[in-house]
């Protein structure tokens, strides 16, 4: 009881309907310099049963051709309790 109880809160406290958030993977934000290029890398998922996709740092450098990452965000995109669920991983650099 204490299990069900316990994953129901988790499902409560997430945005039950739609959730596109977009965060910082820094914690010197106010010396960031973003750079000249942009790379993303995606992960998506569906009903809990199929995900693919890279959303890693490499990819994401890849993607955007670039060599040196001076900044990353990553952003959550969600709906319905996560039926689909997109990470998105955005490295900046040169």
């Amino acid at each position: 009881m204490k299990k069900l109880l316990l994953v129901m809160l988790l499902i409560l406290q997430s945005a039950c309907v739609y959730v596109n958030v977009k965060s910082p993977l820094d914690t010197d934000v106010s010396n960031t310099v973003l750079g000249t290029k942009e790379g993303r890398s995606k992960t998506r998922s569906i009903m809990w049963l199929v995900s693919w996709g890279d959303a890693g740092t490499a990819a994401a450098a890849k993607n955007g051709n670039i060599e040196t990452i001076t900044h990353m965000d990553v952003r959550y995109y969600s709906i319905l309790f996560g039926l689909y669920a997109e990470r998105e991983t955005i490295a900046y650099g040169n």
